[in-house]
């Protein structure tokens, strides 16, 4: 009987440690562009090349080309205090996440939500910077920390 209590409130701990966190689909880009007729032609300019995450230097991280084509789910979360609500794709592959701020001006960033450091109360940054590499171009950033929330 003892035993059973214990693996009870064991099971209750690990229920507890679980977030679960709802997602949204939507159609890919690869799906979009099939539909519209465009894939075929993007495919034959956007061609893969293995030996392209090799062709940057060791400070920039690199993925793989063709792989935000699929993405398909997202999720919604809020960031700072008040929160401020964007639709993410998660990178399971990173233990970060990364959004738009406001100080970004591209096109990319002005489409999108963009956080505004400045209108939380509650986030600090470290002064760190970063760069990644992607298929579809780059980016470049820094490094903050903040409350998040999975809506």
């Amino acid at each position: 009987m003892k035993w059973m209590v214990v693996v009870l409130v064991c099971l209750q701990l690990l229920e507890a440690a679980v977030v679960k966190v709802p997602l949204k689909k939507f159609k890919s880009i690869r799906e979009t562009m099939k539909e519209k007729g465009l894939l075929g032609e993007f495919l034959r300019t956007h061609k893969y090349d293995p030996a392209w995450k090799y062709r940057f230097g060791d400070l920039s991280v690199t993925y793989e080309p063709m792989a935000y084509m699929d993405a398909a789910y997202f999720g919604e979360i809020s960031i700072g205090t008040p929160p401020q609500n964007f639709l993410v794709l998660f990178d399971t592959g990173s233990s970060n996440l990364w959004v738009p701020s406001v100080y970004c001006q591209s096109q990319a960033c002005t489409s999108h939500s963009r956080f505004n450091p400045s209108e939380s109360s509650t986030y600090s940054t470290n002064g760190q910077t970063f760069s990644l590499q992607y298929g579809s171009g780059s980016l470049t950033g820094f490094f903050g920390y903040d409350t998040l929330d999975f809506l």
